[in-house]
């Protein structure tokens, strides 16, 4: 049943971060579109609320797909202050999850950044604004949601090998044992 529970969770997650990367991929061939005007790196650009809406609902299903792999897959630090008040030896499975984990919060960062910052030209309903050349930011965005789906996905699996290991016993041992 475990098995069932980890493959479901794992396929909402991959499913939830496909969508962002499709939503910020669409949201940047809709703000293409629109009419632009460039003179050296200085670029004036028409909303277009299409783009907007995509980019932000990117965002979000971003947002909550990491969410819910947090939420699921637990905390598993390699730090000896996390590890329930004892300080013991990590298990690579618990440092794959450690790293894992580090790494899809530094892509969620840069994706919800880029992901917002190519949204919020286009939430104006005004004439054309100019501004600094932000080419490629929902795109950017959006493939960051594909890898982000890869490390969840390595979070998940390596989290869940580590509370089975802590559950039988094995893979473990308070610090100072090497035997």
């Amino acid at each position: 049943m475990a098995r069932v529970e980890a493959v479901v969770v794992c396929l909402l997650i991959v499913a939830m971060d496909v969508a962002a990367g499709v939503l910020g991929i669409h949201a940047e061939k809709a703000q293409s579109q629109g009419r632009h005007l460039k003179i050296l790196f200085i670029e004036c650009r028409q909303p277009v609320p299409q783009a907007y809406k995509l980019g932000v609902a990117a965002a979000a299903v971003l947002a909550a797909s990491h969410a819910i792999a947090n939420i699921v897959g637990g905390c598993y630090c390699t730090w000896p202050c996390c590890s329930c008040g004892q300080a013991r030896r990590s298990s690579p499975n618990r440092q794959m999850a450690s790293f894992a984990l580090v790494l899809t919060w530094m892509v969620l960062l840069v994706g919800l950044a880029l992901l917002i910052l190519g949204a919020l030209p286009n939430s104006k309903k005004s004439m054309a604004e100019c501004g600094l050349v932000r080419h490629r930011f929902l795109s950017i965005g959006g493939i960051l949601c594909f890898v982000h789906a890869v490390f969840c996905l390595v979070y998940y699996v390596s989290a869940n090998a580590a509370a089975r290991e802590e559950g039988r016993g094995s893979g473990s041992k308070p610090a100072g044992v090497y035997t």
